[in-house]
């Protein structure tokens, strides 16, 4: 029997222990001294006062504000109002033929434009470089200068009843006289001349690459930030001859070496429509006509005179697409796009809502709550009483 006994009361527990054990008992490892604290229990008020106290509430405040934006940039990323990088696919357009006139079919045009109705056209190559005025009913040079044998002429464009002659690796440009093509002066620029145009205010300027560079019409100095062309979201490369009909936002463009034109728009950069003359050539142009190049707008009747390089005509044609068209193009392009910032806040928020990371985040959630409710007791020491 036990010989004698003590009962201790501790920290709201009790431990009982057993002591002075008669040596009648045998007394195996199966007997254990127990230290523990037991809890007390806790009212709903109470368990909210301790969760703040040992810093639940800050993790349930965090999780709440992480569900409720959650929430609003879900609606974000299912809203029909984004959309990524969507591509613009430019319209193209076969232009009717309205005027056939006969061109010299030995001019290497590289340049045109009309003015006070006549066709101003600039021709290259070395030794054959030419400034000319035709007349608009007959094809026929009423007036031409010759450019020395050392430049290659480009581009023309009109300012103030002035000509601008690009030339090609001169590095230099020419100012002529509009009615007597006396030459007037000169301006230096750096890299290639391809082509030039003129919509009152400013130039443009291409140098057969992806860029079009603005030039000042009061003193031709150049512009810091080049335009980036894009044809359906992609850069369009070999830009060569220009023309911007005024006032109207366009600038139109030959493609080096294929036979079609674009518009683009001046205020983006964007190709808004594209305009197919293959059928051109087939029907009235030969095997000796080189590539088109050379566009001029008519304020006279809204229409555009082309040629090409050694072609043995000008055409009026319409190319109708409207700047109003451009701009309608440009304001769709505006509400469907977006932000590289909401790009990236869309991709990250995309990860996170795919249905299959639900059951990981229901996961997380639930052991973080989890967490919050249980506190590991505090360390206590359970010895063994050996046999004596």
């Amino acid at each position: 029997m036990l010989a004698s006994s003590k009962t201790e009361t501790r920290n709201n527990g009790v431990v009982g222990l057993f002591l002075s054990l008669s040596r009648d008992i045998r007394v195996t490892s199966c007997l254990l001294q127990v230290n523990a604290r037991l809890r007390p229990i806790l009212t709903s008020m109470e368990h909210r006062s301790y969760m703040i106290s040992e810093g639940g509430g800050g993790k349930s405040v965090s999780i709440l504000i992480f569900i409720l934006l959650f929430s609003i940039f879900s609606s974000l990323v299912s809203s029909d109002s984004i959309s990524i990088d969507e591509p613009h696919i430019v319209e193209v357009i076969s232009p009717e033929v309205i005027q056939v006139i006969p061109h010299d079919s030995s001019a290497f045009t590289q340049g045109l434009l009309v003015h006070n109705g006549k066709i101003y056209e600039s021709t290259g190559l070395y030794g054959e470089s030419s400034l000319r005025i035709i007349n608009t009913s007959t094809g026929v040079v009423e007036q031409i200068i010759q450019l020395s044998d050392n430049y290659f002429a480009e581009g023309l464009a009109i300012i103030n009843n002035t000509l601008i002659q690009l030339t090609w690796k001169g590095n230099i440009g020419f100012i002529y006289n509009s009615t007597s093509l006396e030459l007037l002066g000169n301006f230096t620029y750096e890299g290639e001349g391809w082509g030039l145009c003129s919509n009152h205010n400013n130039l443009w300027f291409s140098d057969g690459s992806y860029q079009l560079s603005k030039i000042s019409s009061e003193n031709l100095s150049f512009f810091d930030e080049p335009l980036t062309i894009e044809y359906n979201n992609s850069p369009i490369n070999m830009i060569n001859e220009l023309e911007c009909p005024f006032n109207s936002g366009l600038i139109y463009a030959n493609i080096w070496l294929e036979d079609r034109i674009i518009s683009i728009s001046e205020s983006t950069g964007d190709v808004c429509f594209e305009y197919d003359l293959t059928n051109i050539r087939s029907q009235y142009e030969n095997e000796n006509s080189g590539e088109l190049n050379g566009i001029a707008y008519d304020s006279s009747n809204s229409l555009f005179w082309i040629t090409g390089k050694n072609w043995s005509n000008y055409y009026l044609v319409d190319l109708n697409g409207t700047s109003q068209d451009c701009q309608l193009i440009e304001q769709l392009a505006i509400k469907s796009s977006t932000s590289s910032v909401e790009i990236i806040l869309v991709i990250i928020l995309g990860i996170f809502i795919m249905p299959f990371s639900w059951p990981f985040f229901g996961l997380i959630f639930y052991k973080l709550f989890r967490r919050q409710t249980q506190h590991t007791p505090p360390s206590g020491t359970i010895e063994d009483v050996h046999e004596e």
